[in-house]
């Protein structure tokens, strides 16, 4: 008996597990219906095209996610239905790219197991608190990228249970005091790309439990102190893309639960003493793309907690040796690229540091000739320099990526090929040719990485993959007895200037010598002819050397030249002197008797 009762369990657990992967109900036809990671009926309809008011005609009543959207080329044109209130399973709504304008008024009423509402990238123009009403378990919400410009006061009072609120990408200008009011549960609030410009302290009053802030592009000309002051549990706080010029020791005073801190693309230019003196549990912070020229001895001081900071992209040229004293002991990821500090300052600022992530791309390095780079470095970017010659020597030992596209590099020298690293060789003018790619092109079938690299140079290889190649293809290279550290002598942008004087000075000196061939010809020619037009007169003058011995250079013997034109023909002919005597002497003796 036992045992039947076990089985007839198995059977209607069995039945039980198959109804509920098959969801009641029709599907639409122009739509999915599936389970979810979660196991959730999910109604999906993303082809896009569809016009009206929403439908919901052959749907399971029985659903729980709902997802509506559109390609960018085919956008829905809908409007709310409040038939949607009779849905009473669903637990997320995503209705996006359907030129929504609106909500109507309690349009969710009844929705009392929904924790998601996306609307993003419709044309909503204005929330209405009546809009939320009855949605009491309501976790996360989004409005972005709509046409909302403004936030009544207390829009969301009925949301007490939010954690999450996105108005990103609208054209919010002011956000009345008030609009938050009854958030008490809200963590984290998204405000980006709007033109805000300006935080009014009282507005974020009620928010006493947020957690992350985010306002990228807002247009902010300065950090209000007062609003970060309202929120004591701030752990997250993005500014970036906006336009504040002054950072105060005062800012971030009472934000002692800061963790990551990004200003990046602002238009700040210093860094004043113990900026973030206070933010001991500050993790991560982001000064990118500023104009920060100076940096205080003391600007990161007493952040030791600090793992990764990005100054990239500044106008920094000094980087004293002080300046990271706090953070080098935490301090992981650290980027430098687009700046032009000398390596010699940059080694006396990074000793003893414990670096895994070290990025220096973009910063005119020409040449690498002393380790400065920690030992505990297992990524290095050193992309977009102007090396062309890498000792293995300057490699930590725990490196195992490596970035060296966009440089001047031929070849790579076998040590540094065969270290078992990951390699970014792009867009550097590779010569497969005997001197400089047979370390690499040995490695190939070890290394994707390697096999892709393709060819600049020679010309009868341009673009061709170096796994592709064998070794009889390869031509000598043009240089004799060329070292790998002069590597890119003639490609350097330094040294590649000697390379085009000698070309052009020895296309001088070729056209010089063409138009002094060419002279020598035109003078011989015009002195032949010279030489033949005045024969009678040089007859006078023969006896003065008819005594003299034969010139030595010509052994004696005697040189004539006679260039008779033929008209009819264009023929030339040669005849001696003699034979021109001659026959002159023969016209003379015609014409004497003639005459007599």
């Amino acid at each position: 008996m036992a045992r039947y009762h076990l089985r007839l369990f198995i059977i209607i657990a069995a039945i039980l597990v198959c109804c509920r992967s098959q969801p009641s109900g029709k599907c639409p036809t122009v739509c999915q219906c599936y389970l979810d990671p979660k196991g959730r009926h999910t109604v999906e309809c993303k082809h896009g095209g569809m016009k009206g008011s929403l439908q919901f005609s052959n749907m399971s009543m029985g659903i729980e996610v709902l997802k509506i959207s559109a390609p960018d080329d085919n956008m829905n044109d809908l409007s709310m239905n409040p038939g949607i209130r009779q849905f009473r399973q669903l637990e997320e709504i995503h209705i996006t790219k359907s030129n929504i304008p609106n909500l109507g008024e309690k349009f969710f009423y009844g929705l009392s197991k929904l924790e998601v509402l996306n609307l993003a990238q419709n044309n909503i123009t204005q929330p209405l608190p009546t809009n939320f009403l009855g949605l009491i378990r309501l976790q996360q919400l989004s409005l972005d990228d709509n046409r909302i410009d403004s936030l009544p006061s207390e829009t969301f009072r009925h949301l007490t249970d939010l954690r999450m609120l996105s108005v990103q990408q609208n054209r919010i200008q002011q956000i009345a005091p008030g609009v938050f009011r009854g958030l008490i549960k809200l963590r984290v609030l998204k405000l980006s790309w709007n033109y805000i410009r300006h935080f009014e302290a009282e507005v974020f009053k009620d928010l006493r439990d947020l957690r992350r802030l985010e306002c990228r592009g807002c247009q902010l000309k300065a950090i209000n102190r007062h609003v970060v002051e309202l929120l004591p549990l701030l752990s997250h706080l993005d500014l970036s893309e906006n336009e504040i010029k002054v950072l105060d020791t005062g800012d971030f005073s009472n934000t002692t639960n800061l963790r990551v801190l990004r200003l990046d693309a602002n238009q700040i230019r210093d860094l004043p003493g113990y900026v973030l003196g206070t933010h001991a549990g500050l993790t991560n912070l982001s000064l990118a793309r500023n104009q920060i020229a100076n940096i205080a001895n003391d600007a990161f001081a007493n952040l030791v907690n600090l793992t990764a900071l990005d100054l990239g992209y500044n106008n920094l040229k000094h980087l004293t040796s002080d300046a990271l004293t706090d953070t080098l002991g935490s301090l992981e990821r650290l980027v430098l690229s687009g700046n032009r500090i000398a390596l010699i300052e940059l080694k006396r600022a990074l000793h003893d540091a414990t670096l895994k992530d070290l990025q220096l791309a973009d910063c005119s390095i020409a040449e690498i000739n002393a380790v400065f780079i920690p030992d505990t470095v297992t990524t290095l970017n050193l992309a977009n320099n102007q090396l062309s010659y890498l000792s293995v020597t300057v490699l930590p030992p725990s490196l195992r990526d490596l970035d060296i596209s966009g440089n001047l590099f031929r070849g790579l020298e076998q040590e540094v090929v065969e270290k078992d690293i990951h390699f970014k060789l792009d867009h550097n003018p590779w010569s497969c040719d005997l001197c400089h790619i047979i370390p690499m092109l040995e490695r190939v079938n070890r290394s994707e990485d390697l096999y892709k690299v393709r060819c600049a140079l020679p010309y009868h290889h341009t673009k061709k993959v170096l796994g592709t190649i064998l070794r009889e293809d390869l031509s000598w290279c043009n240089a004799d007895g060329y070292s790998s550290e002069g590597i890119n002598f003639f490609l350097s942008r330094d040294d590649g200037r000697l390379g085009i004087f000698a070309a052009a000075a020895s296309l001088l000196l070729l056209v010089i010598t063409t138009f002094a061939v060419l002279a020598a010809l035109c003078y011989s020619r015009r002195h032949a002819a010279n030489y033949y037009t005045h024969e009678d007169k040089r007859d006078e003058k023969e006896s003065i050397f008819e005594n003299l011995n034969p010139s030595p250079i010509f052994g004696g013997e005697e040189l004539s030249f006679k260039f008779p034109l033929e008209v009819n023909d264009m023929k030339i002919s040669i005849a001696t002197i003699d034979e021109i005597r001659k026959e002159h002497d023969s016209n003379s003796t015609t014409t004497t008797l003639t005459g007599t």
